[in-house]
């Protein structure tokens, strides 16, 4: 990382922890949960589903070892690794926060696959292993370039196959209206949306090795994500 980088990871990591042990997790559990929601809030889980739907067709495709392993990287409440773990797979269920980690693990349980499943409360730069595949969904676009690199460094180098992962494409027109906070009604407002331009994408993409097999851009209302499946070249 440069000197002269105002990107501070420590700084960073204790502001998304923070975030998501508190207001983060009342958000984003009613958003993954069951309960009656505002509009903006539908949208999003229901785009939220639809990006997961979508990972889960590509990761099936993919043919994967028999009880391959899993790295859920932002596992958030655990839905997609509930689903995994469903359906055969072992899964490595890492979160930020301990709040998201515990819910995710009361999932498990009452789903009963709880046994396919471990947890752990880590940073998504900082968690280690190798596994078959590293999913990372709507966690990578909290981070600005220089943050996403590094995060995104760490990951692709845990996978002996594909990453597939979220990201928010640079985008100009949203780019002027979250600068004018007019993206989210103020009440639904969440953490600040970082966009990721092509060029720093592309970087991503060679100081790692990897090549981007498919992407697919998912938007249903306030829900607006670009959904990729990299592997080494």
């Amino acid at each position: 990382m440069s000197n002269t980088s105002s990107f501070n990871a420590e700084e960073h990591q204790k502001m998304l922890r923070s975030y998501f042990n508190g207001n983060g997790f009342n958000r984003w559990s009613s958003i993954y949960g069951n309960e009656k929601l505002s509009t903006v809030r539908t949208t999003v889980r229901e785009g939220h589903a639809v990006m997961m739907d979508k990972a889960y067709e590509w990761l099936q495709k993919l043919n994967l070892p028999d009880n391959s392993t899993v790295l859920d990287a932002g596992c958030g409440t655990g839905l997609f690794s509930i689903r995994l773990a469903g359906n055969g797979y072992h899964v490595k269920a890492v979160d930020i926060a301990a709040q998201m980690v515990n819910k995710s693990r009361e999932e498990a349980k009452a789903k009963s696959v709880e046994d396919k499943i471990d947890f752990e409360v880590n940073t998504i730069e900082a968690v280690k292993g190798t596994y078959d595949a590293v999913v990372c969904f709507d966690v990578l676009i909290h981070y600005p370039a220089e943050g996403f690199i590094e995060a995104f460094k760490n990951l692709s180098g845990l996978t002996k196959g594909p990453i597939i992962f979220t990201y928010a494409p640079y985008n100009r027109i949203l780019a002027f209206q979250h600068w004018i906070g007019g993206f989210f009604p103020k009440k639904e407002r969440r953490t600040t949306i970082q966009m990721i331009t092509n060029e720093n994408m592309n970087r991503a993409m060679e100081e790692t090795g990897m090549v981007v097999k498919n992407s697919q851009k998912i938007s249903f209302g306030f829900y607006h994500t670009m959904l990729m499946h990299a592997e080494r070249k």
